[in-house]
This record gives structure tokens, C-alpha cells and sequence, in this order.
């Protein structure tokens, strides 16, 4: 029986546009303005290094890294404030999230870096609606790909793997990994119209693909 559900978080529970601007718009422009290059030519260049790098790596998700390897001399934590005005939680979360309440706890599964997660959750407002937040590269110092990062969480969290349903917008991360140890996920296909038994488009269909479980 299904007790905890838990949620990936950029792009399952927000949107997208807040960390994009931080990596693809900020880290850029304090590049272009330390060492005096066109912006569009330090977007390619940090761009070129994200993808050297690869979202397989734990540096790739720590702005530690990144503000040191070039010398940045200001703070990723104020650049998160500087681009809070972009955070956005999508329509389907709270009424699916209140929908559910009652009957389940809520956990968030994320690869983003803790102070990522709390700063979207503290100006959302949204911290009430969830037990635990699990950052892989804080928490675990894995990245979320590898099936033992939801291992570990049902050890914290007390629970046994068929206690647990996780939903999440990468098909890879989300559905292939927790399923490759026997958890049960759903793929949260938001843009490109994939169909499958366990595939949902938004999550307010989320409550009736559930109890089909």
C-alpha cells in the first residue's frame, strides 16, 4: 500500500524559469562582466563547460564549483535572491497536492542543490504540504540517476520500496532509476504528449492513476 508520494521539483513542481535564469542568464553575465566579453560569448563558452561537465556529475549541480573555477567574486546566494522574482509553482500543484493530503505524506526527490529547493519553497509558501526535502547532491552526494538514492530515502523515511510512488518530469531520473530497484513511478510528461500506462500529461490526473496501483 502506497503511504508517501514524492515529487521532483524544478519542472514537477515549478517551473523551470527561476533556475534557468541563474544558470543561463546570471552565471553568464557575471562571467561577461569579469572578464570583459560579450555576454553571448560567455553564454557559449559557460555553456560549452555545462555540457563537459554533464549532468551525471555532482559539479554540475553546485554553483559552488562553478563560482570558483572562474573566480567569481560574488554570491551565488545573492544571485538567487536577485532572480526569486522568477519562481513559479505550476497550476496543477496545490489543488492536486490538497486533493491527496488526507491520505498520503509528501516528499520532495530532487538532483538541485538544497538552497535551491528552500528558496522556491520559502517564497511559494510551501513547505507545510511536505514531510521531508531530499536534495541528492546535498543530502547523499550522488546524483539522482542512481537507483540508491531512493533506497536510502526509504530507509529514512522508515518505509518499505512498495510504500513509495515517485512522480517527476525526467524520464531517465525519475521513472527508469526508482524503477530499476522496484518503486513505483510515474513520468510526468508536461511538453512532448507521451502515452503510457504510467505517464501523466499534468498532475490532476495524478490521483486517479494512483489508485489504479
Amino acid at each position: 500500500m502506497i503511504k508517501v508520494i514524492s515529487f521532483d521539483f524544478d519542472g514537477t513542481i515549478t517551473k523551470t524559469t527561476f533556475a534557468d535564469l541563474f544558470w543561463l542568464e546570471g552565471l553568464p553575465k557575471l562571467y561577461s562582466e569579469k572578464y570583459n566579453v560579450d555576454l553571448e560569448e560567455a553564454k557559449n563558452f559557460l555553456f560549452r563547460e555545462y555540457d563537459k561537465i554533464g549532468k551525471e556529475r555532482l559539479e554540475w549541480y553546485d554553483p559552488d564549483y562553478w563560482f570558483n573555477r572562474f573566480n567569481i567574486n560574488y554570491s551565488w546566494k545573492k544571485l538567487m535572491e536577485d532572480y526569486s522574482y522568477a519562481i513559479e509553482i505550476y497550476p496543477d500543484v496545490i489543488p492536486t497536492l490538497e486533493n491527496l493530503k488526507n491520505n498520503y505524506d509528501f516528499i520532495i526527490i530532487s538532483n538541485a542543490r538544497r538552497e535551491f529547493i528552500e528558496i522556491q519553497m520559502e517564497k511559494l509558501d510551501i513547505k507545510r504540504y511536505f514531510k521531508r526535502v531530499f536534495s541528492t547532491v546535498s543530502d547523499f552526494n550522488m546524483v539522482k540517476k542512481e537507483g540508491e538514492v531512493y533506497r536510502k530515502v526509504c530507509e529514512q523515511m522508515g518505509i518499505d520500496k512498495g510504500e513509495l510512488i515517485h512522480v517527476g518530469d525526467d524520464y531517465k531520473f525519475d521513472f527508469l532509476a526508482p524503477r530499476s530497484i522496484g518503486i513505483k513511478a510515474i513520468y510526468l510528461d508536461r511538453k512532448s504528449g507521451r502515452n503510457g500506462n504510467f505517464v501523466i500529461s499534468s498532475l490532476e490526473y495524478l490521483p486517479d492513476l494512483i489508485n489504479r496501483f
